[in-house]
């Protein structure tokens, strides 16, 4: 919606409802619930005999250590700010050559809608005539296609499968052998859609 809305105050409306949506009922105050989900840390971390969550999270990790962690956010950090203010710069470029006065400047609400513009003005791209082509069937397929040339990889849908819920569909993950014959290597559970209680992301 803020990207395409034309009218600035219903995109305001539209961000900060989000952003807030943990504050609009007292019904959904989870800052008691966090403060006992850091406590449980913390002790999980001392039973372990580690002084803090970050020391005992990170031990068997790459980074290894907390400090670890911060250089890298901190070293990504000022990239990603370097890149930010270009963009900015780019967006009130975008902005000033319209002869519009945005009070404030760019907001968080203005930026994926200038964005857009932008997108279309410099490269004469419009992302929404891109859509028709990304369909959940066709990215399926892609994905398929790609894992097949890359590792000979084979799909075979499972429909007699029954799943914990209806919207997943199965397939049987094969490789193909050198002398014609496929092997199982795994099953592969696609699972798309949002649904209340599911965790958002992205697994394979």
């Amino acid at each position: 919606f803020i990207t395409f809305a034309d009218r600035r105050d219903l995109r305001q409306e539209a961000w900060e409802a989000w952003t807030k949506r943990g504050e609009l009922s007292p019904d959904r105050d989870n800052v008691s619930i966090a403060q006992k989900i850091l406590k449980l840390r913390q002790s999980q971390a001392k039973f372990h005999g580690y002084k803090t969550f970050a020391e005992y999270q990170t031990v068997d990790r790459m980074a290894k250590t907390p400090e670890n962690v911060m250089e890298l956010l901190e070293n990504v950090w000022e990239r990603a700010k370097e890149s930010a203010n270009r963009e900015r710069e780019a967006l009130e470029e975008y902005v000033s050559s319209t002869g519009e006065e945005l009070e404030g400047g760019i907001e968080a609400w203005d930026w994926r809608y200038y964005a857009e513009k932008v997108r279309i003005a410099k490269y004469d791209f419009d992302e929404s005539l891109l859509k028709p082509y990304l369909s959940l069937e066709s990215m399926t397929d892609a994905l398929f296609s790609v894992s097949g040339n890359l590792f000979g990889l084979q799909y075979k849908e499972r429909p007699d499968i029954v799943t914990y819920h209806p919207d997943v569909k199965v397939y049987e993950v094969r490789e193909a052998l050198e002398d014609g014959s496929d092997k199982l290597r795994a099953v592969f559970l696609h699972d798309n859609f949002a649904r209340p209680f599911k965790s958002s992301g992205a697994w394979m």
